[in-house]
């Protein structure tokens, strides 16, 4: 199988920026770090949608919005809380009835293979990871857990409850 298609190159052939954006956000990303992505975004070149979308295709794996989405508590409850929280995910649906899922997951970094296998290891069941905006299961699991946001990965051990 051949490799990735860059997120730049996959965005320009789509028609979604101009070699020039490519150029413009590739020099950003050089002075500031980050992800390509990040700077296509914070550039006002795409969207954050639209930048999941190529994402999403890049990995092969389907984009989603959660929104209001209703999700039944059977289907959360079948992911422990912590985990929910520390690492940023939200059951959406059990694909089948059968005791080993599939269940359907979002979360916003869908190529961490550990946070799946983690999942998969909690519930006994096989996952299936969708991508979704980082602010949306932010979102999604401050409404279906109630209280505050989880605080960003990036800080995790340092939040006191």
């Amino acid at each position: 199988m051949a490799g990735r298609v860059p997120i730049g190159e996959l965005l320009v052939k789509q028609g979604r920026i101009d070699a020039l954006q490519l150029r413009s956000a590739l020099a950003h990303q050089r002075q500031w770090g980050g992800r390509l992505g990040r700077a296509l975004v914070s550039l006002g070149f795409v969207t954050e949608q639209v930048l999941l979308q190529a994402v999403g295709e890049q990995l092969g794996i389907p984009f989603v919005e959660i929104g209001t989405r209703p999700i039944p508590p059977r289907v959360v409850q079948l992911v422990p809380e912590k985990l929910i929280r520390s690492r940023g995910v939200v059951p959406l649906e059990l694909l089948s009835e059968s005791r080993r899922g599939p269940l359907l997951v979002a979360l916003s970094d869908p190529d961490n293979l550990a946070t799946l296998d983690e999942i998969a290891f909690a519930t006994g069941m096989n996952v299936k990871p969708v991508l979704a905006a980082e602010a949306d299961v932010a979102n999604a699991i401050a409404r279906l857990l109630g209280g505050a946001l989880p605080p960003p990965r990036f800080s995790e051990g340092t939040h006191r409850s």
